[in-house]
C-alpha cells in the first residue's frame, strides 16, 4: 500500500507519541512512504521557529530521512491540493489530521489515514 504523509500526519510522533510509521505496517502489503516538497518546506519552516511545534518538526524530518521516505516534487503552491491530486491520479492512501482534508477526500471516495483517540490509525474509505 504506498501512504503519502502530510505535515500534521508526521507530527503525530512528536505530539502523542505514536509511531505512525510502525503501526502504518497494520494495513494490508507492502509499505510504501511518500511526502511532497511543501510538507517537507513545511516542517523546515516550523523546526527553525520557537514554537512548541518546532520540537515536533524537527522530529518528522528526521523521520523522512531514518525511514527514506521519498519526497515527491510538485508543481503547485497548496499542499491539501498538491495531496488530493496524488490521491487521485497515483492510487495513493493520504495520511491526515487535517479535518478539512479528510472531508474533501470523504466527498471524493478516497482513502485516509487518521488517529483516532490519539492512539490509534484508521483507515477510511478503503474499497474492500
Amino acid at each position: 500500500m504506498k501512504f503519502l504523509l502530510d505535515t500534521n500526519f508526521l507530527m503525530i510522533p512528536g505530539r502523542f507519541k505514536v509511531d505512525v510509521i510502525t503501526e502504518l505496517r497494520q494495513f494490508e502489503g507492502e509499505r510504501e512512504l511518500y511526502t511532497i516538497d511543501l510538507v517537507v518546506e513545511e516542517l523546515e519552516r516550523l523546526a527553525d521557529g520557537t514554537s512548541k511545534d518546532a520540537r515536533c518538526a524537527a522530529l518528522a524530518l528526521h523521520l523522512i530521512q531514518l525511514y527514506k521516505i521519498e519526497v515527491i516534487q510538485t508543481q503547485g503552491q497548496n499542499a491539501d491540493d498538491e495531496l488530493l491530486q496524488a490521491a487521485q491520479h497515483h492510487q495513493v492512501v493520504v495520511c491526515t489530521q487535517d479535518a478539512p482534508l479528510q472531508k474533501r477526500l470523504t466527498e471524493l471516495k478516497l482513502p485516509f489515514v487518521h488517529l483516532r483517540q490519539k492512539r490509534t490509525l484508521v483507515l477510511e474509505n478503503y474499497p474492500t
